[in-house]
């Protein structure tokens, strides 16, 4: 953070959801100075709010025109909204005893052009990144878990009916849109999971300088230990005593052929957030496969005459 430049009250956590973004929340509700809540969504109903729809000859039909023509600024709604949105976690900062607020929605990142238009300079980004095939399998768990699908990725389901492929589209949208963020506004600080979880403190020292808060002795154990005020937000979180790397890397036991496939479309955004891309080997011609299934029975075959041979050697004897 800029020496001249002073800190703004708000901290808003931007992940694709199952990168970490309640792990962090945790880990920064935890500084005496920051109240961060479970999941609110209060941006995103707010972004929602400033929702707009293209209609002829380019004109945007939303609530930004509509009381525009009522003799409302766009301004002064979005001072209004602004207000309204910020007020409920400035009045939990304050019931918690904190000065300072953070809030994290994971999906948030499906709302980020509305919610930066909505924010403006008044808050600080966090945009916590995770490697995109790992956050696929954590979004098909997370369906698994709840039994549906949440709104925001109803469109990518209509496009890619394939779930892995959706969620893979899902990611590479919500990464970008934090990449163009951090490399934009100096407001925004970028971080990986793979970072965090690693190296818990180095990480976590570096998100405080950029927020403008020091250091606390003791607070990955404090936010670990503290369960209370659970709410929405990664359950598995909370059934951990300590920060580990079991979750990194599980995107390598999926399938060649699924594998192969996200790679193809992964690979791009992987390459640019600086992980490895995914090389998987060519797969086997079709020719190929057929042989090696023939040459299986072939080997069944001889193995059941030669226990055939032993059985009536046996019954001769």
């Amino acid at each position: 953070m800029s020496a001249k430049t002073a800190a703004p009250a708000g901290v808003v956590i931007l992940g694709a959801p199952r990168s970490g973004t309640t792990l962090l929340r945790r880990l920064v509700d935890a500084h005496s100075q920051i109240a961060c809540p479970p999941e609110t969504y209060v941006l995103s109903a707010a972004a929602r709010f400033l929702h707009e729809q293209s209609f002829s000859a380019g004109l945007k039909i939303g609530v930004l025109l509509g009381l525009g023509y009522a003799g409302f600024s766009e301004q002064e709604v979005l001072d209004r909204l602004r207000t309204f949105a910020f007020s409920f976690l400035e009045e939990h900062a304050a019931r918690e005893g904190k000065p300072r607020w953070a809030e994290k929605t994971a999906f948030n990142a499906f709302h980020l052009p509305a919610i930066r238009r909505l924010c403006g300079d008044r808050v600080r980004y966090i945009c916590i990144q995770r490697h995109g095939l790992d956050v696929v399998l954590s979004l098909e768990e997370l369906v698994k878990k709840t039994g549906g699908y949440v709104e925001e990725l109803h469109d990518y389901l209509r496009r890619f009916p394939e779930p892995y492929e959706a969620f893979a589209q899902a990611w590479i949208d919500c990464a970008s849109g934090l990449a163009d963020l951090v490399e934009s506004d100096e407001r925004a600080l970028g971080v990986r999971y793979e970072d965090l979880v690693v190296d818990p403190e180095g990480c976590l020292r570096r998100i405080l300088d950029h927020i403008g808060e020091p250091w606390e002795p003791g607070l990955c154990e404090r936010a670990l230990g503290d369960a209370r005020n659970v709410g929405f937000g990664d359950w598995k979180t909370y059934a951990r005593a300590a920060i580990d790397t079991s979750s990194v890397g599980r995107w390598k036991s999926l399938p060649r052929p699924t594998l192969r496939r996200l790679a193809e479309r992964c690979n791009p955004t992987l390459a640019r957030l600086g992980y490895d891309e995914i090389t998987v080997e060519s797969e086997e011609s079709e020719a190929s496969a057929r042989r090696r299934y023939e040459l299986g029975l072939l080997l069944n075959k001889m193995r059941g005459g030669a226990t055939s041979k032993a059985a009536g050697g046996e019954n001769d004897a």
